[in-house]
């Protein structure tokens, strides 16, 4: 029984050793350089949009009886220039510049809950225009060892002004309204996706994840009355809104 166990015992102490082997899951792949260190990445990022609704003869209904004779319209305009330089593989260091501009303008609407009770708004608008710079560290991985296609991780600290007004404009021409200006500080990390179309050009798509701002806010009221405000936010949710398309291209500036 003895020598039983003694020619047992080493088999069950090998099995385990034997069974075990490295776990990959296979992000590595074979090609691990996705963009190489001293590439020069330029890119940039627009967004235009234009839209109007009714005309001065017939305005345009919502919902018939209940909110119609809407004339007015909004634009939007975007551009965001972006600079980075590679530091070593797969991660730079990187400047960008954001500029926005909103306008929306809503010249008649009228707005009636049931015979009693009903409401009219017109000439009203709204301007608002945004001045961001930011300094932004970048880590990029390829998809599946793949140099085509990969994705980035962004981290960075951007600061600017925000400058809106809205106002509504009176029978005899003059305009009440509020101006407001928005000095903003933040903190982001924002993943993405790249492909690449040529050898050293690329589309990507970036997404906004996680965000904590400071924002101071200097209102005046018909350029008499001032007031201000000052509030901290800290995001963590997928912000649709700062979804970014974008194009790059790089230049390799290694001495041959």
């Amino acid at each position: 029984m003895k020598r039983l166990l003694l020619l047992i015992l080493p088999s069950l102490l090998c099995i385990p050793g034997q069974a075990q082997e490295a776990f990959d899951r296979g992000f590595e792949g074979k090609n691990k350089v996705f963009i190489p260190g001293g590439s020069l990445g330029i890119g940039l990022s627009a967004a235009y949009s234009n839209n109007t609704v009714g005309d001065a003869a017939e305005g345009y209904t919502v919902l018939p009886s209940h909110v119609a004779d809407i004339r007015g319209g909004w634009n939007s305009f975007g551009l965001h220039p972006y600079l980075e330089y590679f530091l070593g593989d797969n991660w730079s260091i990187g400047v960008r510049f954001d500029y926005t501009k909103n306008l929306f303008n809503l010249d008649n609407a009228a707005l009636s809950l049931n015979n009693d009770l009903s409401l009219t708004i017109s000439g009203y608008n709204y301007q608002r225009q945004s001045y961001m710079g930011a300094v932004a560290m970048r880590y990029y991985v390829p998809f599946l060892g793949s140099r085509i296609f990969g994705w980035f991780v962004e981290g960075g600290l951007s600061g600017g002004v925000v400058k809106s007004k809205n106002y509504t404009l009176e029978e005899d021409g003059a305009k009440h309204g509020t101006y407001q200006d928005n000095v903003r500080v933040a903190l982001g990390l924002n993943p993405g996706i790249c492909f690449f179309v040529a050898e050293n050009f690329d589309f990507e798509v970036q997404v906004g994840l996680i965000d904590f701002s400071f924002n101071k806010v200097i209102q005046t009221e018909n350029q008499v009355k001032e007031s201000g405000a000052w509030r901290f936010n800290a995001s963590e949710k997928i912000d649709l809104l700062a979804i970014r398309f974008g194009v790059h291209v790089y230049f390799d500036t290694r001495r041959p």
